[in-house]
């Protein structure tokens, strides 16, 4: 029975996603940056193209530049400066990072939906971002 335990934790421990500095970097740069309404910093995270979603803004694009992106955001951060951004999920799957997230404003609370996929040269970088009203 020991020995089918031992093997059931290291065959769980063996696919579990390897977390290395640069995706704490990611994750403490995306949760600085949408803390601060800071897009210049947020987009220089962002893969060329990406999904954005801002549904208070009536923006739905599956795919913009990244520099676009980036006046997008500052746009809603202007209109919606922040109070607080904290994440409530994150998780991993092969080459995909993905994290939802509270982003409070005055009066308002959007739900906040970032995909970060690995680029070929192994960094992930965000290829998808949501923003829901709650």
């Amino acid at each position: 029975m020991n020995a089918l335990i031992t093997f059931l934790v290291l065959y769980t421990i063996g696919f579990m996603p390897v977390k290395s500095a640069s995706d704490t970097e990611l994750i403490q740069t995306i949760q600085t940056s949408l803390r601060k309404g800071n897009a210049g910093q947020l987009s220089a995270r962002f893969d060329k193209t990406l999904e954005l979603i801002i549904d208070t803004e009536k923006v739905d694009f599956p795919s913009v530049q990244s520099t676009h992106a980036e006046l997008i955001l500052r746009s809603f951060f202007r209109k919606h400066p922040p109070q607080n951004f904290q994440f409530v999920y994150r998780g991993a799957s092969n080459r995909l990072r993905y994290s939802t997230g509270t982003y409070t404003t005055e009066g308002q609370t959007f739900a906040v939906y970032v995909l970060m996929r690995q680029s070929s040269n192994q960094e992930y970088v965000i290829n998808a971002l949501h923003f829901r009203k709650g």
